[in-house]
């Protein structure tokens, strides 16, 4: 319950920066290009770099069983929400790619990383790491394959988007982390203390890129659409809490609830930023993209508290 009480004040506070966000674009302080470019920079810089600040802690037995734990959870629950997509949206509607996407990727670093260091400190974002490589490896498989069409890829296209998985920020920064916690490594503090200023800028810039992307999108188109409301419920909701129900087991045999629930807030974050990129690069319904992160992007910051109660509220029943 704590948890929630957390989240949820977190929430608000996101809620502001995503308004400055959206008010810099109304107000033209921000254009389409100064977006794109933030966006890349906290994607390709700022959270790598909140990652590995996460791996700077002592090595300890625990710590590496709980990271094995958040991994499996994380694999799990990233196959259950692309298994849920192909369930409910057809392959043969119009934007099916482009919907089971929305509802099989979530913002998991862009939203996650702020949400759960507020809730969890750097404990958090060190077993969030988890869910991140989950989220890139089937991202870059399945998701590629589902927005470009699998059968038209060559052998040698599908070793390149391997490759990518490999060499992307949020992976190197993950090894390069696990190098360093493994071997107690630490970098000089003249190093070491930029690298926190830069870490701490992630929340704002990636909540005001966000407002900028909705306002970009058109905040009143995201409502209209009754189809992303019913999926987005899914995605937000009916998925989590099957999640959350799932996890009881693992609850009982003693695994931490901040582990737990660290999962769960990836999994139940918004939709994935990444899916109005990958719209755009294969030639997909981008509208219905942005309409998709906007509406989720929105949603989540009422969602994901009430996940985080009623998993408070399962551990209370349940768990001794």
């Amino acid at each position: 319950m704590e948890s929630a009480l957390i989240v949820a004040m977190q929430s608000v506070i996101m809620l502001i920066l995503l308004s400055v966000g959206y008010g810099f674009y109304k107000g033209k302080m921000l254009g389409g290009d100064a977006v794109k470019q933030l966006s890349n920079i906290t994607i390709s810089v700022i959270n790598p770099i909140v990652i590995f600040n996460a791996y700077q802690t002592e090595f300890a037995p625990e710590k590496l069983r709980g990271l094995l734990i958040a991994l499996i959870l994380s694999f799990a629950a990233q196959g259950i929400l692309a298994g849920a997509a192909a369930i409910i949206v057809r392959a043969d509607r119009d934007g099916s790619e482009t919907e089971r996407f929305a509802l099989t990727y979530s913002n998991c670093a862009f939203m996650g990383i702020p949400l759960v260091e507020a809730t969890f400190g750097s404990d958090g974002v060190f077993y969030l790491t988890a869910f991140i490589t989950a989220f890139n490896a089937f991202m870059w498989t399945h998701g590629v394959v589902l927005m470009s069409g699998g059968g038209k890829k060559t052998a040698r296209e599908r070793i390149k988007g391997m490759l990518k998985i490999l060499v992307s920020p949020a992976i190197l920064s993950i090894v390069l982390g696990l190098v360093f916690f493994f071997t107690g490594w630490r970098l000089p503090d003249v190093i070491q203390q930029p690298l926190n200023y830069l870490g701490s800028m992630n929340t704002p810039l990636a909540m005001i890129v966000s407002g900028a992307t909705i306002a970009k999108a058109g905040l009143s188109d995201c409502f209209k659409n009754s189809r992303v409301y019913l999926l987005q419920s899914v995605k937000l909701l009916v998925v989590p809490i099957l999640l959350t129900a799932l996890f009881v087991p693992v609850r009982i045999f003693g695994v931490e609830s901040s582990i737990v629930n660290t999962v769960l807030i990836a999994a139940a974050a918004p939709t994935a930023s990444a899916m109005i990129m990958f719209a755009y690069k294969y030639g997909k319904n981008e509208k219905l993209a942005s309409n998709h992160f906007a509406l989720s992007t929105i949603a989540s910051m009422l969602t994901i508290p009430l996940i985080l109660t009623l998993s408070g509220l399962i551990s209370s029943l349940f768990i001794p």
